[in-house]
């Protein structure tokens, strides 16, 4: 073999390898059979409401999220968060500084051509009386049951724009609302970066919801609340990406009583 041909060989190997580089921070991505993605993130939530109310709620939140792969289409992901209760990043509603959650649940893929689409279900739960202690508090753990329907489009050039329809509902209680969340927007993904954008919109149609987000609680009416929500990537390599995330409050229900509300975080995703 001459050394041209040794080049060319070796130009083909690296394209083919870059080609078939996964992009971690899609929407749509699972970990192959056998690997694992971690993803740690820190956030930070603020809600201020008008007429002299000011700040309603602020949170400071730690999570690390862990998804194998079962088979290639195929994953089980498992969770454990932390709200902290310090006054300058919360509200100091809890008992501690040690209020965990935990969530467990399953996630599928599927495509057909350029289609893609993922199922996905969990289940999620914390200690009440750990959070805000025992007095007046339910000895029950507080559990939630959710469900995901993702459908997108690969453009095969980077872009995928797709959308999301989730439900979730409290079990074990006598009064179960339905919470539902849809997502529109388009992930791409660049050679060293990726970027992630679109519109949420939070809903209730149940006429006594339960807490929708940041301790927003709406008695005897629906709710309905948009968001611009956004994610930017960089990737140190194929696989671990750091990146920063967020949402804004645009406007719904609660528009005449609230100035502002974000959430604002950092995360780190590492596939082994």
């Amino acid at each position: 073999m001459n050394y041209k041909t040794i080049l060319m060989a070796s130009a083909a190997v690296m394209f083919a390898t870059a080609a078939s580089a996964k992009d971690i921070t899609n929407p749509f991505y699972l970990p192959e059979q056998g690997k694992v993605l971690s993803d740690t993130s820190i956030e930070m939530s603020r809600t201020n409401l008008k007429h002299g109310i000011g700040n309603f709620n602020k949170s400071l939140y730690a999570n690390e999220e862990i998804t194998y792969g079962v088979t290639d289409n195929f994953s089980i992901f498992g969770s454990i968060g932390n709200e902290f209760d310090s006054t300058q990043f919360s509200s100091g509603d809890y008992n501690n500084d040690h209020n965990f959650d935990y969530m467990l649940g399953a996630k599928y893929n599927m495509q057909a051509g350029n289609w893609l689409a993922q199922v996905g279900a969990s289940y999620y739960t914390f200690d009440p009386e750990s959070w805000y202690g025992h007095r007046d508090n339910d000895d029950r753990w507080f559990k939630k049951l959710a469900a995901e329907v993702k459908l997108g489009y690969d453009l095969c050039n980077g872009w995928t724009p797709y959308t999301s329809f989730s439900a979730s509902s409290v079990i074990d209680q006598a009064n179960r609302p339905v919470n539902y969340s849809w997502f529109g927007g388009v992930h791409k993904k660049f050679d060293k970066a990726s970027i992630d954008a679109g519109i949420r919109y939070d809903f209730n149609t149940d006429g006594d919801a339960e807490v929708i987000k940041n301790g927003f609680i709406e008695n005897g009416s629906n709710t309905n609340m948009w968001y611009a929500q956004a994610e930017a990537n960089y990737f140190i390599k194929e696989n671990i990406a750091l990146g920063l995330y967020g949402d804004y409050y645009l406007g719904g229900s609660y528009n005449d009583d609230v100035d502002y509300d974000y959430t604002a975080g950092l995360q780190a995703k590492v596939l082994f």
